[in-house]
């Protein structure tokens, strides 16, 4: 992952799944993934551009 992007430890091993499944998932099969906490703005950002600069692509 690029040394822009800060995954807080939680969400690393999620975003790995997902680059290592290799395939695009939807914002609700995210959701599942991710734990129970609320996520800031920039947290969700980052989670998508971990995912994007894998080509994992998430839609609605």
């Amino acid at each position: 992952m690029s040394s822009e992007i800060h995954l807080r430890a939680d969400m690393q091993p999620i975003v790995q799944a997902l680059i290592t499944k290799g395939r695009d998932a939807t914002m609700g099969q995210l959701d599942q993934l991710l734990p129970k906490r609320e996520f800031s703005s920039t947290e969700i950002e980052d989670i998508l551009a971990a995912l994007s600069e894998h080509g994992i692509r998430i839609t609605e």
